[in-house]
């Protein structure tokens, strides 16, 4: 698990979570998340994992993810989609509603399928 800490104040976040245990680590989420960050301008997303981890339990990396937030050292979390928060669709935008009360900019990755030239092709 990579986290957030004082030599990386001031760069993008991006979270993700997987429950069950992802070997990989989320590996394409973590391409898809860096690509479009670098896409829009930002820089490469230092990424907080909270993998083997239940949206139902405590989630160490989100927590202090928050913290960092809370402390002024992140204001942009880049995320695959609510969902990465938590299953249930209410709870996932309490969270993100916290990080935004917080001072955080939420990004969520585009749909991964779009039309391009009438045809429908992948983003990422």
């Amino acid at each position: 698990m990579t986290t957030v800490s004082p030599p990386h104040v001031g760069a993008p976040v991006a979270y993700l979570r997987c429950y069950p245990r992802d070997p990989w680590e989320m590996a394409a989420h973590r391409n898809a998340l860096t690509a479009y960050a670098q896409g829009i301008g930002l820089s490469r997303p230092v990424v907080c994992l909270d993998n083997g981890v239940s949206s139902r339990e405590e989630r160490p990396a989100l927590e202090q993810l928050l913290a960092h937030v809370l402390a002024g050292a992140v204001r942009i979390v880049l995320i695959p989609g609510l969902w990465v928060f938590s299953l249930d669709p209410e709870r996932a935008r309490a969270i993100a509603d916290r990080f935004i009360t917080a001072g955080a900019e939420i990004i969520d990755l585009p749909g991964r399928w779009h039309e391009h030239e009438g045809r429908r092709v992948a983003r990422w």
